[in-house]
């Protein structure tokens, strides 16, 4: 489902050329405010997905590529580079959810209920035994995927900082996936999301997790890590 109504292509190829606009005239702070506004519809999307139950979206965003294409690229001996919050000798990486865009999904009615009441009273707080994120580059954006309730909450507040898994999607890119939008259907025409890799395409089914992993190839081709 997208936010962006019938034809799903128009949107994010404006947003793919704007991108490329901006990175070809070295606008690194127009591109961060881009990345914001095309993760706005996800986020939107994510937060009322309590109302259904959590059913339906991706915690993370290499989980949005189809499974056959994360094999193509695999057996290109291309994964994404993780690095852990916490190395011996190095200070964690932070994310600062006042300054850096994320995204939570909260999954349960109740809980929100809850989180809301008390966080929306309170300063927030960074639980260790609960909280889990990852932070992608080149985006510049954070998932949580753990904590999902009271991160919700710290988005909204804009406050909070915690240690967050760093996950480079570079490898991907530089092994050719790509993401494009193409018609699907005989009358109406309709353009769908497809990951690319090689002669490999596969529909993609979470429009919005499709154009962040779009603008991350334009930001790796140009050289940009948010």
């Amino acid at each position: 489902m997208s936010l962006w109504g019938e034809d799903e292509g128009v949107v994010p190829k404006e947003v793919i050329r704007m991108a490329e606009r901006l990175a070809g005239k070295g606008e690194v702070g127009g591109l961060r405010l881009l990345v914001r506004v095309a993760l706005l519809p996800l986020q939107a999307q994510a937060a009322f997905l309590w109302t259904e139950r959590g059913k339906g979206l991706p915690h993370l965003l290499e989980e949005a590529i189809p499974a056959e294409v994360t094999r193509a690229l695999e057996e290109r001996g291309a994964r994404p580079l993780y690095l852990e919050p916490v190395r011996d000798g190095e200070t964690p990486f932070l994310l600062d959810l006042g300054r850096h865009p994320a995204v939570s999904f909260p999954w349960n009615p109740d809980r929100v209920a809850w989180t809301l009441a008390r966080i929306g009273e309170q300063e927030w707080r960074y639980d260790p035994l609960n909280h889990r994120a990852r932070f992608y580059r080149p985006l510049g954006v954070g998932f949580f995927h753990n904590g999902l309730h009271s991160g919700m909450a710290g988005i909204l507040k804009g406050e909070g900082r915690l240690p967050a898994t760093e996950v480079d999607l570079a490898p991907l890119y530089a092994a050719g996936l790509r993401v494009e939008w193409r018609s699907k259907g005989l009358f109406r025409r309709e353009e769908k999301p497809f990951a690319v890799v090689g002669g490999l395409s596969r529909p993609m089914e979470h429009p919005h997790h499709a154009l962040l992993l779009a603008l991350g190839e334009v930001l790796h081709r140009r050289g940009v890590s948010l």
